[in-house]
């Protein structure tokens, strides 16, 4: 099934924030998840997504691994250690596919693991996979 094609409003409610440090990645995510009905916010590194997320309460997070300034996994520790945020969903997103990777992805905590470039029906499977509806 291709859900591009119908995820008009598949993901309406819920918001997302991306922490991705390429411009271009940044734009592809957030028009394929505003296409798909959700709130996007975009943090360029782990610090500015902390701080984002001490203000801010989102349905999930997709962490790019490699960043300046603090890279994914270790701003996932930080998450992870807070008991506010210990359900919230947080995706890797990586061009570092090696089984390596992925288990570094799951000891820091995150909930699964996407591949760069970003294929857009996964990424909408695997948010529709972790995300929780709002009553």
């Amino acid at each position: 099934m291709n859900l591009m094609q119908d995820a008009q409003q598949i993901l309406k409610g819920f918001t997302i924030l991306v922490v991705e440090d390429n411009e271009l990645n940044q734009q592809v995510i957030k028009e394929i998840l505003r296409h798909s009905g959700a709130a996007v916010t975009i943090a360029e590194h782990g610090r500015e997504a902390l701080d984002i997320l001490s203000k801010e309460s989102f349905d999930g997070v997709l962490m790019d691994i490699q960043m300046p300034v603090m890279d994914g996994l270790e701003t996932t520790q930080i998450i992870r250690a807070n008991a506010r945020w210990a359900d919230l969903p947080i995706i890797a997103l990586t061009a570092n596919t090696g089984q390596h990777y992925r288990n570094l992805c799951q000891h820091t905590g995150m909930n699964d693991f996407l591949a760069k470039p970003i294929n857009p029906d996964m990424l909408i499977n695997t948010l529709l996979k972790w995300l929780v509806p709002r009553c």
